[in-house]
C-alpha cells in the first residue's frame, strides 16, 4: 500500500497526503501532531490550537489520509478525529487500515478483508526483511526458524 501512496499519479491526484501508524495506544495529540507534520506544518503541545490548525489546512483541499494500523474502536474518539476532515474538498480519501473487525464495522464504510498471506508470500516478505542485503542461504541455520515464524 505503501508504494500506492507514493505513486506519482496519487501525488498528483491530491494536494495534501499523510501517513500516520496509529497503533496502541490510541493517542489524538500524537495522531494530530504527525498529522500536521506530515503536510509540513508546525507543531506545538496544545491539543485544541493543533486540531483547529488541521481542520484549516484541510479546509477545501483535496487530501489522502492513511490511518495505519488502527485498534481503537472507541466510536467517540474515532468521531472526534474524523471530525477534523470533513472540511476537506469532494474527492478527499480517508484509508484506515486494521486487524480488528470491530473497527473496520466503526468505520461504517465498506470494508476491503485482505485475507491472509500465503507461505511463499509470508517467507519471501520475512527474509526480504530479515536478511536485508544478505544472502539467507547464507544463514541456513536461520532459515528453518524463519519459516515456522512466517508460516505461522
Amino acid at each position: 500500500s505503501k508504494s500506492v501512496y507514493n505513486d506519482e499519479k496519487v501525488k498528483n491526484h491530491f494536494g495534501l497526503k499523510a501517513w500516520i501508524c496509529v497503533s496502541e495506544p490510541y493517542d489524538i495529540l500524537r495522531i494530530t501532531k504527525e498529522l500536521l507534520q506530515e503536510i509540513g506544518l508546525t507543531v506545538d503541545n496544545n491539543l485544541n490550537q493543533l486540531q483547529v490548525k488541521l481542520k484549516e489546512s484541510l479546509k477545501g483541499k483535496k487530501f489522502l489520509i492513511v490511518l495505519d494500523d488502527v485498534w481503537n474502536d472507541d466510536y467517540k474518539e474515532w468521531d472526534d478525529l474524523r471530525n477534523l476532515f470533513v472540511q476537506g474538498d469532494v474527492g478527499s480519501k480517508i484509508i484506515v487500515t486494521t486487524r480488528k473487525e470491530s473497527v473496520a464495522l466503526m468505520m461504517g464504510s465498506g470494508a476491503i478483508n485482505v485475507g491472509t498471506l500465503s507461505s511463499e508470500v509470508s517467507w519471501a516478505l520475512f527474509k526480504r526483511h530479515s536478511f536485508e542485503n544478505r544472502d539467507p542461504e547464507e544463514y541456513s541455520e536461520f532459515q528453518e526458524v524463519g519459516k515456522q515464524i512466517a508460516y505461522n
